[in-house]
């Protein structure tokens, strides 16, 4: 029974094959993308002198198109690919945030610990370098989000933050650090 059923799927599938309607022998089926796509896809001549087929745009392949063959050149990193970042935040209270950073082109991200008094807990952080700009958000365990907008001088971090929480309403401070 299994070797019936096995013959009656592989003769369905040769009987779909040939009546394939993209198939290259279809005159219907080449009429339709002739309509669609315009002669010139049938046409040969649709390769740079390498044998490279020419860069499509708007749906159309354009003899004169010319794309880019160099590989983009990665951007330079500001600062060794793991370093430790001391940071004093600074408002009512001293929180005092230590983080191992990777830099990747403009994104930088780690993590770390924040002290805040006698408490220390884990902290995430991920932000992104424009210039000698650094946006930088914190996320502590508690949920506690800081939001820090730095400028950058050197290895010598400063600026302010926000704060956020879901136990206190949102503050503000000021941030000064260093990247070691």
């Amino acid at each position: 029974m299994k070797y019936i059923i096995l013959m009656l799927i592989f003769l369905t599938a040769l009987a779909v094959a040939e009546d394939d309607s993209l198939s290259p022998s279809n005159a219907g089926a080449m009429q339709d993308i002739k309509k669609t796509m315009g002669d010139e896809i049938f046409s040969p001549g649709q390769q740079d002198q390498l044998g490279n087929a020419t860069p499509v745009i708007t749906g159309k392949n354009l003899p004169g198109a010319v794309v880019n063959r160099q590989p983009s050149l990665p951007q330079a990193r500001l600062f060794s690919p793991t370093s430790t970042w001391s940071l004093n935040l600074l408002d009512n209270l001293e929180r005092v945030v230590v983080l191992q950073m990777c830099q990747s082109n403009d994104v930088v991200f780690g993590k770390g610990t924040i002290t805040v008094g006698s408490s220390l807990q884990n902290a995430t952080a991920t932000g992104t370098i424009t210039g000698k700009k650094l946006n930088l958000d914190v996320l502590c365990d508690d949920l506690t989000l800081l939001r820090l907008s730095l400028t950058m001088n050197g290895k010598s971090l400063s600026g302010d933050y926000h704060g956020y929480s879901v136990s206190y309403v949102p503050w503000k401070g000021i941030a000064m650090g260093k990247i070691n």
